[in-house]
């Protein structure tokens, strides 16, 4: 059997009744369990990146070396995004831990911000898509005094 980077889909497993656990879950606990499975994922594929910026910094970092770390910070923030969903759908009192996620992303280029406005106003929350706009005006402020 060929080893692949893919997790493997998840089966269908009996639950204490001896039904399947997928029939009539509580879509709580699914939304629960998504954001788990994510928030694990942010945090390894921070530490992979982490390793790899180090090994960027050690010394004369190849092309693949940046290209890897390019490609994990992308992989984070593609991460942090499918959070802010999970927050927006969640409701308008998760705003404050939406806000944190768009401040965790590592993109400066300000695509990623543009991608977590659309997500915000996809779920309606507008108000949420007017603070992300302002963290990315100041995330591009404060690029333009650091040169």
């Amino acid at each position: 059997m060929p080893l692949t980077s893919a997790p493997p889909k998840a089966s269908k497993k009996p639950d204490a009744d001896g039904g399947d656990a997928d029939e009539g879950a509580d879509p709580e606990q699914e939304e629960e369990a998504e954001r788990r499975r994510l928030e694990q994922a942010f945090l390894l594929k921070g530490l992979q990146a982490a390793q790899l910026g180090d090994a960027v910094d050690d010394g004369a970092p190849t092309h693949a070396q940046r290209s890897a770390l390019a490609r994990a910070e992308l992989d984070i923030d593609k991460t942090l995004l499918q959070l802010l969903a999970g927050e927006c759908r969640a409701g308008e009192e998760r705003g404050m831990r939406a806000l944190e996620l768009v401040r965790l992303m590592r993109d400066r280029s300000g695509r990623m911000v543009e991608a977590a406005v659309k997500v915000a106003e996809r779920y309606g929350r507008s108000m949420l898509g007017e603070k992300i706009r302002e963290i990315g005006e100041q995330r591009l402020n404060g690029m333009d005094e650091d040169f």
